[in-house]
């Protein structure tokens, strides 16, 4: 005998929720055991972008109606992006080599500033500091964060692939689009969607890249006065964090910070290099910034922590770094769409996404 009863409303919400929930719990448990291949691949894609944008800058050169054959384009593009990764590698490396070498000096320097602050407060006897210092050990930790480092870059033969299959794919996703949305004022609306979709990114990653740039340039002519070790490994880092808001410039500034503090003798270079790139920093963010983007995306900080600690937890260290990006882009995509929107406003700071 079977039970023909029609289901209920809360029936079908139920069911909708835990369908939810089961598609989340697939997505997650997928990313975390797939994440060997999954990194790789969003790297991929973010390169092949990056390739795109640098290809549309290429096409602008014109010497009267001559400009550069589009294989040459992608092969200019390919090649900066490239030589840029390449750089970064040997640069990481070679640093890494140094900063793992020189621990035992930099770990004796912060024993003898411990010392030197307990021995200026009115203690008999020093709380027991010393084995928590003993147990730091600084050389381990630049050893496994390296790690983290070569594993990334031992996927650089997978990212290769993944590079070439994207750019096969490109020539097809037109007539890939076409064969889906069969009606023509679809088709319309559909590459006028993504038209508007990539603008978005393009100006959010094109900006962020340069004025990230621009930041980590001064922030190392700073460093580089100072005679800090490793200014040009520390500017690198200044880079890449700057995509993070508002924790990433705090680690960038925090990081080089306490290098100078058990480099040298004096708080001069430390005090140079925490309002020196302070000030970079507040005046690229809060000015500079905001004028050449011509929109704020006002992405939650309580989001980029939950970023952080979600993709952080997930994928490890690339994952840090790869999470505000990866959110930022999703939130662009999100309020494109009436049925989205208020997602991508959910995200936000104060509510308001106001798009190029």
């Amino acid at each position: 005998m079977t039970d023909n009863s029609p289901s209920t409303p809360q029936s079908n919400r139920l069911l909708a929720v835990a369908a939810w929930w089961v598609l989340l719990f697939g997505i997650v448990y997928t990313l975390i055991i797939a994440k060997d291949l999954l990194i790789p691949l969003v790297l991929a894609i973010f390169i092949w972008y990056m390739i795109n944008l640098l290809v549309r800058q290429l096409e602008q050169l014109r010497i009267g109606q001559w400009t550069l054959p589009r294989t040459l384009q992608y092969l200019i593009g390919g090649g900066l992006v490239l030589l840029a990764a390449w750089l970064f590698v040997r640069m990481l490396t070679h640093n890494i080599t140094q900063v793992v070498d020189s621990a035992a000096a930099y770990q004796a320097n912060i024993e003898r500033l411990v010392d030197d602050f307990f021995s200026r407060l009115p203690f008999e006897e020093p709380p027991e500091l010393a084995n928590l210092i003993d147990q730091l050990d600084f050389g381990a930790l630049v050893r496994g964060t390296a790690g983290a480092m070569g594993s990334l870059i031992g996927s650089t033969g997978l990212i290769m692939v993944y590079l070439l299959f994207l750019f096969l794919e490109q020539r097809f996703f037109g007539h890939k689009l076409a064969a889906i949305f069969r009606d023509q004022n679809d088709l319309n609306d559909a590459k006028a969607m993504l038209t508007k979709i990539d603008a978005d990114v393009a100006t959010y990653l094109g900006i962020k890249t340069l004025v990230s740039a621009v930041t980590a340039f001064l922030a190392w002519a700073i460093m580089a006065a100072v005679g800090l070790d490793f200014a040009a490994f520390w500017a690198v880092l200044v880079f890449i964090l700057n995509f993070i808001p508002n924790i990433g410039s705090f680690l960038a500034t925090i990081f080089p910070a306490l290098l100078a503090l058990v480099q040298f003798d004096t708080l001069t270079p430390f005090l140079i290099i925490v309002s020196g790139i302070t000030a970079i920093q507040i005046t690229v963010g809060n000015f500079i910034e905001p004028n050449l983007m011509g929109r704020s995306l006002n992405i939650s900080p309580l989001i980029v922590i939950l970023s952080l600690v979600i993709w952080g937890t997930i994928w490890g260290i690339p994952g840090m770094f790869l999470c505000v990006p990866i959110t930022v882009i999703v939130m662009i995509i999100l309020n494109r769409f009436e049925g989205s929107r208020w997602i991508a406003l959910a995200l936000s700071k104060t509510g308001q996404i106001t798009t190029a």
